[in-house]
């Protein structure tokens, strides 16, 4: 039977992140220096696994079927591309004092990690070598 270690690391960083923005957004209103400290935190971790997305998994994957197995790469890159663009508009609004509603990144966020967890991580998990995914999961680990 397979591993599952990529959807394992994975997850981890998914719950990581939604508990950072869920921080966020119970911080934001009060002091605005405390709001930017915790958003950039919550920023360089979602930057740190995007990365390791797009540079540790992607890069080792070599699928058998080149068009199904790459299907999901530029869907997971615009979402990526996407979300950062949103956390540099909420950035500016927290800057500038104004109201935030993180419902939009907060969603995006909860979508891009299911699709990551129920199709991606699985199917890497499922069609990557043990050793492939030891190599992915060392990476990760770096980057972490």
């Amino acid at each position: 039977m397979k591993s599952t270690e990529i959807l394992r690391k994975m997850s981890i960083d998914h719950a990581k992140l939604l508990r950072l923005l869920h921080l966020v957004q119970q911080i934001h209103g009060g002091d605005v220096i405390e709001t930017i400290k915790v958003f950039d935190t919550f920023e360089w971790e979602l930057e740190k696994h995007f990365f390791a997305e797009e540079k540790a998994i992607f890069t080792s994957y070599d699928p058998d079927n080149i068009i199904e197995g790459y299907k999901m790469v530029p869907t997971l890159i615009k979402e990526h591309t996407e979300i950062l663009n949103t956390i540099r508009i909420l950035r500016r609004e927290i800057i500038k004092h104004r109201p935030v509603d993180f419902n939009h990144l907060s969603e995006a966020l909860i979508a891009h990690k299911n699709f990551e967890e129920n199709e991606v991580y699985p199917k890497l998990d499922q069609e990557l070598t043990e050793e492939q995914k030891r190599k992915i999961i060392d990476r990760i680990t770096q980057i972490a």
